[in-house]
């Protein structure tokens, strides 16, 4: 895999996953007030964090990938699969994050 490879496995839901998933455990691990968020928080984190790594990955392939600075070409889908990547890890917890909404009430 190369580095523009890596910038498209980046900008795909699945990447964004694995991406998401590493730096969410980086940030239970060495941000401590990161445990202490309540549910509602932590998904904004979330959300955050699955929006900026594809944004961050398209950012890149436009400087040094030669990719266009189109918005609908490039920071578009960019969104759109952060946004998908949200959505299904959301749906995948949807019984946990029923709980931690009982635990905030």
């Amino acid at each position: 895999m190369d580095w523009t490879d890596f910038l498209g496995y980046l900008s795909s839901p699945n990447g964004i996953a694995v991406a998401v998933g590493i730096a969410i455990s980086w940030l239970a691990e060495y941000i401590p007030g990161f445990k202490e968020l309540l549910p509602k928080w932590k998904r904004l984190v979330v959300l955050g964090v699955n929006l900026a790594i594809p944004l961050l990955a398209a950012t890149l392939g436009v400087l040094t990938a030669g990719w266009p600075a189109s918005w609908e070409g490039t920071f578009w889908p960019a969104i759109v699969a952060g946004a998908l990547a949200f959505g299904s890890s959301t749906l995948a917890h949807i019984r946990l994050l029923k709980r931690g909404s009982e635990e905030d009430a």
